[in-house]
Order: structure tokens, then sequence, then C-alpha cells
């Protein structure tokens, strides 16, 4: 703890700032940055979630423990996200949507370790970074306006894309639901982002006071490096929830934004 301390004092935004990945201050450094690193690991990690639930499928008559912890997972988003809006129908949809899910919750927790502090400078979380969130939101993006055209076909779907108004409405309408094509994955990169980099920020920032105070108040120090221990540990109960929620809530626009694209009636 003492070690984190110190790094948040020094730099705070260290801890969700891209950088390069150096192991043990001082070592051998990798040639990517930190959020690189992160984001591959949360896809490995996404991976093997997956493959050691389905090495096992169809070969016990009552699953472990883990793949009836998989299977709620699964069941979770597809009755809370995916059915409501695509009612049966939808769980075609469902191994892309859980997946998201997964490997979003799987970034947002890793940077909850605070291995990461010690052996590198600065603990990191790949969807900190904007440019991995807007990475993710052109993926959902892209899945949910193809799928809309595999339903529907091109031109229905294009022309699905606009309502039904008199002529003279027409180029205004087009305007308004292009910038609302738009807004969409921007809300869905921005919203992640500003989450769990203000989330990390405010932890690193509430741990840097530790530091700070007892450099030159030992008896001040103390009663704030308490305080302060207090308040990251709540802090950390906080972004654990935050994290799931983030995940979900990604996964949840996800499927509305899809429902509106393979069922424009509805």
């Amino acid at each position: 703890m003492n070690q984190v301390s110190l790094l948040a004092a020094a730099d705070p935004m260290a801890h969700v700032e891209d950088g390069v990945l150096d192991f043990f201050p001082g070592g051998w450094e990798i040639g990517f940055g930190k959020h690189t690193f992160m984001f591959i690991l949360a896809g490995l990690l996404t991976l093997l979630f997956f493959w050691g639930y389905a090495r096992n499928a169809g070969k016990q008559r009552v699953p472990s423990r883990y793949g009836i912890f998989v299977e709620s997972v699964v069941c979770f988003i597809r009755d809370q996200a995916v059915r409501p809006f695509l009612g049966v129908h939808g769980d075609r949809y469902l191994p892309v949507l859980v997946s998201f899910f997964v490997y979003i919750l799987m970034c947002n927790l890793l940077g909850l370790i605070p291995l990461f502090d010690f052996i590198s400078h600065g603990g990191n979380t790949a969807t900190a970074s904007i440019a991995v969130t807007a990475a993710l939101a052109m993926c959902a993006l892209v899945y949910y306006h193809t799928m809309g055209i595999m339903e529907q076909g091109l031109g229905p779907y294009i022309k699905n894309l606009f309502p039904h108004v008199p002529i003279l409405l027409l180029p205004l309408i087009i305007v308004v639901e292009l910038a609302a094509h738009l807004v969409r994955p921007c809300a869905l990169a921005i919203r992640l982002f500003a989450n769990m980099f203000a989330g990390h920020t405010m932890m690193a920032i509430v741990l840097g006071f530790t530091a700070v105070w007892t450099k030159d108040f030992f008896v001040t120090g103390a009663v704030v490096s308490v305080v302060s221990f207090l308040a990251a540990t709540a802090l950390t109960f906080l972004e654990l929830l935050v994290a799931l929620i983030q995940a979900f809530v990604f996964t949840f626009l996800t499927t509305v934004f899809l429902a509106g694209a393979v069922h424009p009636d509805h």
C-alpha cells in the first residue's frame, strides 16, 4: 500500500494515462503501452473464461460450479437485456452481446488489481482510454448495422433508417437521424471512458494524501493515512459496482440499438 501511495502522490494521472509498460522500474520494458497490454490481457482472460466452460460443455449431466457461474452470466444478459427487446429470436445475438459484457467487465476489473501498481509505473485500466472505448463502440456500431442489413436487406434497411414524413421535412429528418446515429457510438464510448477514468483518478488522489501528509507531519499524516485508507477501501467497493454497471450499460445500449436495427417496426 505504501508503494501505491507514493506512486499516487507522485503523479495520480499515471494510474489512468497511457505510457510505456516498464516492469519493475529500471528493469525491462515491453514494446507497447499499458493500455495495449491491459487490452490484450483482458481479451485473453475473456477467451479463457469461455474456453473453461466450453471444453466441458455437454460432457457432464450436471454442470460444475464454474459452469453454473458462466451460465448465470449468460442467462443474466439474456433475461435482462436481450429478450426484453428482441424476444426469443434474439438469442442468436447472445454470444456477441455476452462477449461484449464479459470483455468490458474484464477490462474494468483488471484496473482494480493493486499488483500492477507494484510491478509497473502505476496501475492502469484499458477502458480509461478513450481510444479503447471508441474502438469498442465502433465494433458495436458495425455489428448492429451489419445485423440490420442482413435481417432486412440493404435497400429496406436504409429506407427504414428515416421515418416516413412529408417530403418537405425529409432533408431535416435525414440530418437529425444521421446525427443520432453518430451520437450513439459517442455515447457508448464517452460514458464508459468517463466513468472508469474518473473513478481511478479519484482513488489515486485519495491514496496520494497518505504519502504527502506522512512525509511532513507524522501524527497528522497517520490520521490522514487511516482516513485515506478507509476512503480508498470504500471507493474500491464502489468501483467494483461501477465496473459491473458500466459493462452492463454498454451491453444494454448495444442491445437497444441492435433491436432498432433488426426490428425497425418496434
